[in-house]
Parts: C-alpha cells; sequence; structure tokens
C-alpha cells in the first residue's frame, strides 16, 4: 500500500483529534486551552465563507458528504445527510440551539447508569456550548414561513415556541444547507476552530483515518491518508498520549470497527425519522427570501416535532425530484410554497459496519411498527397546522399521492401505517452508536466516552447521545464533548501520577 504514496509523514502531539465538527471542534477548545500539543486531521476540505457556492448542487458537493446522496438501508431507505469538510455538520446544519429535554437526560441517566448525568450536573455545558455560539433568539420580522408555522400552531391552541440560533450578524438569507456566505452562522469554523488553531494547534484537513492501532491497553498510532498542497497522496502515522474520536456518528463507529474494536460498537444507531410536507398557499410566500422557520410546534414533544425547512428554488426541486410525474408541475408555482416537517423520537434501531476496501460504511436502520404509527400521526398535525393557517393544498412526502385539499382529508393516516413502499423518509440527525454509561451490557464507552478496556481513546461526538433527543442535537454534542475533554485530561492527569509513582518505587 505504501508505494502508493509519495512521501510519509510521522507526527507526534500531546492529542490526536479525528473531526472538526462540534465534537471534535469543542475537544479542541478545551485541550488548547490547557496547554495540550493537539493534532486534528478532517477528511473533508476547507471551505471558507467567502468562496462558498450560491449554486445547491456545488455547495453540496463541496460540504456534504458524497454530496448529499447518502441513505440506511431498510423499507424504505431513510436518507440522511452528514458534512464532510472542516467544521463537520455546523457548516451545514440550521445553527438551532437547543437542550435536550431534561425529564429524557434523567431518564437516560437511570437506563444506562451514566454517572454525573443530572440536567444541574450537565447545565454548565449546556452553557458553554450556547454561550460559543452566541445562541440567541433572531430580532423579528422572521418571515412569512415562520408565521405560518405560528399562526396554524396556534390557531389549533398548540405551543409554538421561537427558536434560538447559533448567529451574529445573520442576514436571513435561506442557505443554511449551504455554507454561510457571510460567516454569520456560528459555526465551528467560524468559532472554535480558529481559536485552537491560534493556541498552536495543527489542523490536516483532506485526511482521511484508515485505522487506530492499539497495544497493550493504549492507542497508539493513528494512521491516515492525506494530501499535499500540491494534491499528491500522503501516508500520516501520528503518535499521541490522547486520542479522540469525532467523526460522527457514522463513522466513528466504522473507524473503530475498523480498528479491531467492536464491542457494542454501531450497534445501535438512533435517528430522527422524518417526512416533509409541501404546503401551497394563495398568496406568496417567498421563502427563498426569507429566514429559515425559526419556530416550532412543540406541543408534542419530545416525541414529536413540527418545524420548517430550508428552501431555494434549487432545494424545492429536489423535493420535487420524489414523485416528478405527478408534481413537476408544481416548480411553476414555487413561489407560492412551503417545506414542513415533521419529526419523531422512533423505538426502532439501526447499525453501522464497515466494508472491506469501501469508504462508506454500511448503514442500516429499521423502524419499528409503532414508529409508523407515529409518522403518520405527526404528517396528520403538519396537515392540520397548515390547513390551519390556510394552505390550499398540502402534499405529503408519498410517492403517488394526490394530496390533500381540506383539513377533512388529513386524518386518513391518524391510526393507521403509512404505506411503506412509497413513503418518503429522511433525517438529518444521526446519534447513539456509541452509548456512554455503566451498564456494559448496552454501553460501548464509560461515562465519560472512554472506549471500555483503553486508558487514551475517547469518543466524543453524536455517537455518546444515548437515544434520540427529539430536538436538533449540536448543543448537546458540544456540551458532551466539552464534559469527555475535561475528564479525559483528569484521566490522564491521575495516570501520569500513578506511572511516576510507580517509577519512584
Amino acid at each position: 500500500m505504501k508505494g502508493r504514496f509519495r512521501r510519509n509523514i510521522e507526527l507526534e502531539a500531546d492529542a490526536v483529534i479525528i473531526g472538526s465538527g462540534a465534537g471534535g471542534a469543542s475537544v479542541a477548545d478545551v485541550l488548547t486551552a490547557a496547554g495540550l500539543s493537539v493534532i486534528m486531521l478532517e477528511e473533508g476540505r476547507h471551505v471558507p465563507s467567502s468562496t462558498a457556492s450560491p449554486v445547491a448542487s456545488e455547495a453540496f458537493a463541496a460540504a456534504w458528504r458524497s454530496g448529499g446522496l447518502t441513505a440506511a438501508i431498510g423499507r424504505p431507505p431513510i436518507a440522511y445527510a452528514e458534512g464532510c469538510c472542516v467544521g463537520g455538520g455546523t457548516e451545514i446544519n440550521s445553527a438551532i440551539a437547543q437542550r435536550a429535554d431534561s425529564d429524557l437526560l434523567d431518564r437516560w441517566r437511570k437506563l444506562y447508569k451514566i454517572e454525573n448525568f443530572t440536567p444541574d450536573e450537565l447545565a454548565q455545558y449546556y452553557q458553554r456550548a450556547e454561550t460559543t455560539v452566541n445562541a440567541s433568539l433572531t430580532p423579528s420580522p422572521l418571515g412569512r414561513p415562520t408565521d405560518i408555522l405560528r399562526l396554524g400552531g396556534e390557531a389549533l391552541g398548540w405551543k409554538v415556541s421561537e427558536l434560538q440560533r447559533g448567529q451574529r450578524g445573520c442576514k436571513g438569507v435561506n442557505r443554511c444547507s449551504l455554507v454561510c456566505p457571510n460567516g454569520a452562522k456560528q459555526s465551528m469554523a467560524v468559532t472554535l476552530l480558529p481559536k485552537a488553531v491560534d493556541r498552536g494547534m495543527r489542523l490536516f484537513a483532506r485526511t482521511r483515518v484508515h485505522k487506530i492501532c492499539v497495544e497493550k491497553g493504549r492507542a497508539t498510532v493513528v494512521v491516515a491518508h492525506s494530501r499535499d498542497p500540491a494534491g499528491q497522496a500522503v501516508h500520516m502515522r501520528v503518535r499521541a498520549r490522547l486520542v479522540f474520536v469525532c467523526a460522527g456518528a457514522i463513522h466513528t463507529p466504522a473507524l473503530l470497527r475498523r480498528s479491531s474494536l467492536r464491542k457494542r460498537i454501531g450497534d445501535t444507531l438512533r435517528i430522527h425519522p422524518t417526512i416533509r410536507a409541501t404546503a401551497l398557499f394563495d398568496e406568496p410566500v417567498d421563502a427563498h427570501q426569507s429566514r429559515l422557520p425559526l419556530a416550532a410546534i412543540t406541543e408534542f414533544m419530545p416525541e414529536q416535532r413540527i418545524g420548517g425547512s430550508v428552501f431555494t428554488p434549487a432545494v424545492f426541486g429536489l423535493s420535487l425530484a420524489e414523485d416528478w410525474t405527478n408534481r413537476g408541475e408544481l416548480m411553476q408555482a414555487w413561489r407560492f410554497c412551503g417545506s414542513y416537517y415533521g419529526m419523531i423520537r422512533p423505538r426502532g434501531v439501526g447499525s453501522v459496519r464497515p466494508l472491506p476496501g469501501i469508504n462508506e460504511p454500511l448503514v442500516s436502520f429499521k423502524l419499528a411498527p409503532e414508529d409508523w404509527i407515529a409518522l403518520g400521526q405527526v404528517l396528520t398535525l403538519v396537515g392540520r397546522a397548515m390547513f390551519a393557517a390556510d394552505a390550499r393544498k398540502v402534499l405529503p412526502s408519498i410517492s403517488g399521492h394526490e394530496g390533500w385539499t381540506s383539513p377533512d382529508e388529513v386524518d386518513e393516516f391518524w391510526n393507521k401505517p403509512l404505506p411503506k413502499g412509497s413513503t418518503n423518509l429522511m433525517t438529518i440527525h444521526l446519534f447513539s452508536t456509541c452509548p456512554p454509561g455503566e451498564h456494559r451490557d448496552a454501553c460501548a464507552v464509560d461515562s465519560y466516552g472512554r472506549v471500555r478496556g483503553l486508558e487514551n481513546l475517547f469518543v466524543a461526538d453524536g455517537s455518546l447521545i444515548p437515544e434520540a433527543p427529539g430536538v436538533n442535537p449540536q448543543m448537546t454534542i458540544m456540551a458532551l464533548a466539552f464534559r469527555v475533554a475535561e475528564a479525559a485530561l483528569s484521566h490522564s492527569a491521575q495516570e501520569r501520577a500513578r506511572s511516576a509513582a510507580r517509577e519512584r518505587q
């Protein structure tokens, strides 16, 4: 294999971080502030906001893994999206800042036996995450897409909440699924990563980690393939005292399993199955000129949530392509349309398995029977809200469905499953492939993200969220990563003290 590489590089640091998203950047902030020398390895490339393309296809190719064309195998397959660039998923998400429900956190603490995991104990880490991204409510006006959600929910007597975003100086362009063109979205490439680099962290983009070598209960070497500035292949080996895997809920378990670490790793993938609906109105919505809908119907949380999607003509066209024969004509009325969704906390579970010789792992997810019922219910609620906001027609993301033209029609799926063969589901939230805790029959890592049996290997990303939280996960990912990094520093200091004591004896 080495014959294919132009040169080999050997590096050393106190810590190596694999992945530059919400988890990796948060770990880097803690470690560099503590004075450690840090190397960060990121598979994707750096996409500066100044070069961000407004063309959806170009932006997807630059910042999304596989151009956004990934899916979990199942019936039906569920499309999912991951960032693959410096800053990871924080470059392409909606920057919504939410904490996990306190009752859920407490339930996970008891079920998985997670130490020091009460809402009060996690509050300091959530606060740090929110401060980092400048989480705040966006000043009004928020635009017609948001008004539609608020009007529909309030007309039905449902709780509607405004959402905080990580932002500064946002101009309101509906482009959050692309890289922010002016850096207003407080992604990791704008906030924590520059700070860490200023403190001396070395960040290597376009660097894919192949495996982690383990000897005598320690991660010893991280083996990666990179590209030099001239585009030539480079074989890289990094030695570090601490190793943090922050590659996301899909690629973290895939890497660990490639490194022969498999026990309860990648066996418990959770997602937020999401079904969309297009609402057609008599008056122009012009969603492409408005902010991302910054309100959500939260009456049914944490089990179900209703919100609004990013809308541009190109993204709208892609959604219509699911059933272009029957819905392509809607493209002519795109200014009168809005895109909304319902998501659920599922009972189903999936898995992640690496495949020899293939970069992308095999991802599967099976919805439980009750998930199908819940999806039908949340889709019904979306339809009710849209008609309560004076929609003329609502078209669920079900191929061949003619759509609803009155609120009397939307209850068709209230107590029966959606059609499996024609329902189009998606998600942008992935979690739980390395659940933490002291319940050894259920948990891949300990309460602080340390891989069992290894002294210096930690997980710090969405893999750690024990189950689907029912809210946007970035704040929880960052909170848990801050917590893991602090615990790793403490554990490392204790380990060094024990080693020094043994040498003195």
